[in-house]
């Protein structure tokens, strides 16, 4: 029930962990995005790498909702 309770909180907006997890998994994908190149890795990886750091950003989102 916590977790629930927790994910509300970051739902509705009662912190910022959740929108600066964000903001930071989207401006490493854009960074990593350039230092792959035109025709890099990023083409085929891209989404898996952006849903992988979006998924970290709430993973460490909802651990600091639950101290």
């Amino acid at each position: 029930m916590r977790v629930l309770r927790t994910t509300r909180r970051l739902v509705l907006g009662e912190t910022w962990a959740l929108p600066a997890g964000i903001a930071v998994a989207v401006l490493a994908a854009a960074l990593l995005r350039l230092a792959a190149g035109a025709g890099g890795w990023w083409r085929p990886a891209g989404g898996f790498v952006l849903a992988l750091l979006l998924a970290g950003a709430l993973g460490v989102a909802l651990r600091r909702g639950v101290r």
